[in-house]
Parts: C-alpha cells; structure tokens; sequence
C-alpha cells in the first residue's frame, strides 16, 4: 500500500495548492488575470524540465532514490507558500514548486508497474488524493487561504515519509540517451494527442478557479465559496476514481484515448452553457471520465510498449508540463482579446480536444506490445 499512499498523497498536495494559488495570486496579493497565466507558465516550464531530466535519471540510477529526492524537495519548497506574501516571492517559490514537482512522476509510474499494479489503479490513487487534497485544502481555506498551503505541505510530508519505507525492486539496468528520440518518435501519436488537447485544457485551467470564483460569487460568502470550489473540483476527482476503477482496465490503450479525447471535446463545450457554479458540477463528472480514459490509456499505451518506463512516462509528465507552459499563452492571448471573458478560452479547449482526436486516429500506429521483463540486480 505504499506506492497508493504516495499516489494519494502527492495527489493531494499537488492540486490543493494549484487550486488556490490562482485565488491567492488575485485576491490576496493583487494581481491581475494576465500576471496569473504568467505565474502558471513558469511553474509549468520548471516542471517540463526537471521531468525530462528525472525520468531518465530513473531508469539509469532507480526509481527510490529519484522518487525520494522529488518529495523531499516537494515538501520544502511547497511549505515556503506559506511565508509568500508578495507576488514576488510568489513567483520564485511557484518555480521551484514546478521544478521539484517535475522529479518524481515517472520514477513513480515505473516503480508501480514493475510492482504490477495495474494502470488504472495506480492512477485512481492520484484521483483520490486530488479529491482528498481539495476537500481538505478547501475546508482549509474557509479560515484563511494561507491554511490550504499547510494542507498541502503535509500532504507532501506524508508521501516522502512513505517513500522512505519503499522495499527495493530488481531491475535490469537501461541505458536510455541523453535525448530518448526512439522514445519519443515510437509513441509520437500519444504525446501529440495528449499535448494538443492538454494545453488547450490548460489554457482553461489557468484561470479555472478564478472561473469558479466569479460563477459563485453572487451565491456565496467568501469562506464558503472557498469550500464551495474545493467540493466542485472534488467531484472530478471522485469520478474519475469511479472510471478508474471501475472501467479503463476493461478496455484496450487505444480505445481509451480516443474515448478520453473525444469525451473532453463535449465536456468542455458543455462548460459553456453554466450561468453559475451548481452548473458544473454535473459536467465534472464527464470530466472525470474523460480524463481517466485519456491519461489511464495513455499509461498503458507507454509502460506496455516500451522498456525504458521512467523516461517514457517521465517524458509523458513532460508533455503535460509543456501543455502548462502553451496552456497560459494561450490564456494570455484570448484574455487580451476578449478581457475577462471565459467562453472563448472554453470553447478552443473543446475545438483542440476534437483536433486531438483526428490527429491520434490518423498517427496511430499498432506497435508489438513488450512483456514484461524478468529483470535482474
């Protein structure tokens, strides 16, 4: 149960504190929607870079080691939110954030399947811990947004403290380049997929909680829309361990990113119509399944498929880490367009999630699936 608590736990960490530093950004320290999108994309890009760097070194060194260096460093940069009270110290802390954030994805997704853990459970476990984190984180906040960061902070606490019991797994040794092109060329079509429609997701994410914020605004007091918004984004979370669970390991890697792709296209088209935050609620739940099919499917496609697991899901977590970086250009863009409007960003996420899916049906390429190794010390 080690490798779930940690899953859990970081889970946890990672989306309680991307929820509020957004409202924390805005709210508390005065910036504007713009300095926001800017604030994402350099979290983003440190967490694009130390995660192609780490995902490999997992490969080459071990996956314990490099899993606990990440949640280490998680746990004591995440708690210097804490002490942030300006928009500049925000900004320093938010990229170190991205960078130790960047270090242990892979690492993790390689010990759980040399654990044989299925794919759909060990992600499940990441969609507990992002609704745990925000029920908590939310709870939280209602006595002051600076407490959501303590949350998270012990969040990041509990999974090193987890990381440091990990019994060792045999392995073969991999030699993997400084730059994996096979890696990246043989599974072209999941990271073109996932980066189209993940950045133009992230374009909306950006400023989701603000989104939120302004939806509910007339509904609620302050400390309750606060709760309010970690129970939305619990929702999501809670479904997608239902599909999770209870479908991704019923069906094929291909499948499940088609469904995941094209089931966020009408996901994020539905977010258009919401006139307050009741409204989203219903349509997190297509979220949830969404993503579950989308990020399940490609887990599977990259640790059945290919040897050097770390680097391949590690490159994954880089994929996504680019998306963040795109995700608030594109933000940024249509903002300046459109000030303060949130449809146009919500409806090029639905527009690039199609694309995606045209783009996966016409790249994808069945490969020999690779069993799994009996490795050796």
């Amino acid at each position: 149960m080690k490798t779930e608590t940690i899953q859990v736990m970081a889970g946890a960490a990672v989306l309680s504190a991307f929820t509020y530093i957004p409202i924390l950004a805005r709210d508390e320290l005065g910036a504007d929607n713009f300095y926001v999108t800017v604030l994402v994309g350099f979290y983003a890009v440190a967490s694009f870079l130390s995660s192609y760097i780490f995902g490999r070194a997992g490969d080459i060194y071990g996956r314990r080691i490099v899993l606990r260096l990440g949640l280490l460093l998680s746990t004591l940069t995440f708690g210097l939110i804490i002490i942030s009270n300006s928009l500049e110290i925000l900004f320093i802390v938010r990229i170190l954030n991205g960078f130790c954030i960047g270090i242990y994805p892979g690492a993790l997704a390689a010990f759980a399947y040399e654990s044989d853990m299925k794919m759909g459970r060990f992600a499940s476990f990441g969609a507990v811990g992002w609704g745990v984190g925000t029920i908590f984180a939310g709870y939280a906040a209602g006595f002051g947004i600076y407490w959501a960061f303590v949350v998270s902070t012990l969040f990041f606490c509990m999974a090193f403290l987890s990381a440091m019991a990990l019994p060792p797994i045999e392995r073969k040794a991999i030699h993997v380049p400084l730059f994996p092109k096979e890696t990246l060329t043989k599974n072209f079509s999941v990271y073109g997929a996932v980066l189209i429609r993940h950045s133009s997701a992230y374009a909306l994410w950006t400023l989701w909680p603000l989104f939120l914020a302004d939806l509910g605004g007339a509904q609620f007091l302050p400390g309750d829309l606060l709760i309010m918004i970690g129970i939305v984004q619990a929702t999501n979370s809670i479904s997608q361990v239902v599909f999770m669970v209870g479908i991704t390991d019923r069906f094929n890697d291909v499948r499940l990113i088609q469904m995941g792709l094209i089931s966020s296209a009408v996901t994020f088209f539905w977010f258009s119509f919401a006139t307050n935050i009741l409204d989203i609620i219903p349509a997190q739940i297509l979220l949830g399944f969404s993503w579950a099919c989308l990020y399940v499917g490609s887990l599977k496609f990259l640790t059945d498929r290919n040897e050097e697991r770390s680097t391949a899901s590690g490159l994954l977590t880089s994929i996504m880490s680019i998306s963040g970086v795109l995700g608030p250009i594109y933000a940024g863009i249509l903002i300046t367009i459109w000030p303060n409007q949130y449809i146009p960003i919500i409806l090029f996420a639905a527009l690039m999630s199609a694309i995606g899916f045209l783009f996966f049906r016409h790249t994808c390429k069945e490969t020999r699936l690779i069993p799994k190794l009996t490795v050796e010390s």
